[in-house]
């Protein structure tokens, strides 16, 4: 199964990277290849955990799939994630990870690992799977931007 991960240092401090993060009905906004995001079945799992279900529709090179997580918002261990529950994967996972860094920065890790069950489009992901995750991290990091003007700490 494809793992990849990736850590990108921001001049954001944690709160602010998980409120991004853990914002998934915005992603349509900023992620140009979500071509619709409907969240549902939103419930307080514990304090300060919220968990969600995320219908997603994203377009690439000519494909349309559509698939389901279950979202888990974690703000005390400045953490979310993403599993499958439904779609055009065998396996899905995903996990952001928010750690304070030096002088109110954060470092914001990325890792999925999936597994198409359709070999084409395992094929097209497995050609752009570095791409794709950093244009995921340029995306928040653009929205961050965007959202919060300045960095603040």
């Amino acid at each position: 199964m494809p793992r990849f991960t990736k850590t990108m240092r921001v001049p954001y401090g944690p709160a602010q990277c998980f409120a991004l993060v853990a914002d998934i009905a915005r992603y349509p906004d900023f992620i140009k290849w979500i071509t619709a995001l409907r969240v549902s079945d939103v419930r307080e799992a514990g304090p300060g955990v919220q968990e969600c279900l995320g219908e997603v529709v994203v377009g690439f090179k000519g494909f349309t799939e559509r698939f389901t997580t279950r979202v888990v918002a974690d703000e005390p261990a400045a953490r979310v994630t993403a599993s499958l529950v439904r779609g055009p994967f065998r396996k899905l996972f995903a996990e952001w990870r928010i750690t304070e860094s030096v002088a109110g920065a954060s470092d914001v890790s990325l890792e999925i690992n999936y597994e198409f069950r359709n070999p084409v489009i395992a094929f097209l992901a497995a050609a752009n799977h570095d791409l794709a995750v950093d244009r995921i991290l340029t995306a928040f990091l653009a929205e961050a931007q965007r959202r919060y003007s300045a960095p603040l700490s």
